[in-house]
């Protein structure tokens, strides 16, 4: 568990280098609004989960092109259940403000890595994001699945704001295959989010559930 951890670890810091060698060149507020890359650790009663989410377009700011990933993994207690993990990858090209199409692939345990094709819609504002992504993995036996995200936060002057978000997911093969459900209420502090956590997951065609209460904490690297 340990060593693939590291290697997790190594690979999110590559990707967090890269963020920053191709825009320290640039202006802070270009850099801004092109790199923000969300790292969270939620901390449960039965796993602990660290999820790295980039979002980046390719180029300039108004480049049709962009690339989007998302490394999460579940670190168990119990050593008889083993880490799971979950890595995806996709290149994005827009075709309008909100939608977007996409080739990319998935890596999971035992499964191994599989492509896939994608569409995006999005809508992000000051205070509000919203995310959703259907795909379908092309190879034999591939899994067609909805991702979703939505978050709050408001914009004011108070130093502490009310900080909300839900995480969706869902797949399915020949039945229902796997679903979870992240949620986090908390506070936000300018780039630090923390407070209460709740994942639950759904597991085969019975949607057999398990859930874990812990806390999270988010911080926004740009």
């Amino acid at each position: 568990m340990k060593h693939r951890l590291l290697i997790l670890l190594l690979l999110s810091f590559g990707c967090l280098q890269g963020q920053v060698d191709t825009t320290q060149s640039q202006g802070f507020s270009e850099q801004c609004s092109q790199v923000s890359v969300p790292v969270e650790v939620m901390i449960g009663s039965d796993y602990s989960t660290y999820q790295v989410v980039i979002n980046k377009q390719i180029g300039s700011a108004i480049s049709k092109f962009s690339f989007y990933s998302m490394i999460n993994y579940d670190m168990y207690y119990d050593d008889d259940i083993p880490d799971n993990y979950f890595i995806q990858s996709i290149f994005f090209y827009s075709l309008s403000k909100r939608f977007g199409v996409g080739l990319g692939a998935n890596s999971k345990p035992y499964e191994g890595t599989k492509p896939l094709i994608a569409i995006s819609y999005s809508i992000y504002t000051p205070s509000i994001g919203l995310y959703i992504q259907p795909s379908y993995e092309t190879y034999k036996d591939g899994l067609f699945e909805i991702y979703s995200l939505f978050s709050w936060a408001p914009v004011n002057q108070n130093i502490f704001q009310p900080y909300f978000k839900f995480e969706g997911y869902t797949s399915w093969g020949g039945g229902h295959s796997y679903s979870y459900q992240n949620w986090r209420l908390g506070l936000q502090y300018k780039i630090l989010r923390f407070g209460p956590a709740m994942n639950v997951a759904y597991f085969g065609e019975n949607f057999e559930s398990a859930t874990n209460f812990g806390g999270f904490v988010n911080i926004i690297i740009y």
